[in-house]
């Protein structure tokens, strides 16, 4: 009998109990997204900082869109590797015009692998 009144009474524990855990969880993931919301309006405020001075509108103006000051003469170089390029590879050997036979194929990678 007392076991059945202890079962009872604790059945009357269990919502609440699970609407207290429910709400920390809700609190800690909305404390988590006000934390991320405060860190990117610090950047950006420091952005609206940096976009006031001359200096680093100027800066981002030649690096974003290629912009020049006036009477500056620019010039462009074609041919150099960019950030996204691949290096030129250069080997011994002269690469044969057309299609390389299977025979070259195979030495190339015996060739590679022995590196």
């Amino acid at each position: 009998m007392i076991l059945a009144l202890i079962l009872i009474g604790a059945s009357f524990y269990v919502a609440p109990l699970r609407a207290f855990f429910a709400q920390q969880n809700r609190y800690q993931s909305a404390a988590g997204a006000l934390q991320v919301a405060r860190a990117d309006n610090a950047a950006f405020d420091q952005q609206m900082r940096l976009l006031s001075t001359k200096t680093y509108v100027a800066q981002a103006a030649r690096a974003d869109s290629m912009l020049v000051p006036p009477d500056t003469q620019v010039f462009v170089v074609k041919g150099l590797p960019g950030a996204d390029a691949a290096p030129a590879v250069t080997s011994g050997s002269v690469p044969a015009a057309g299609s390389i036979s299977l025979l070259d194929r195979v030495k190339d990678l015996w060739r590679t692998l022995l590196r």
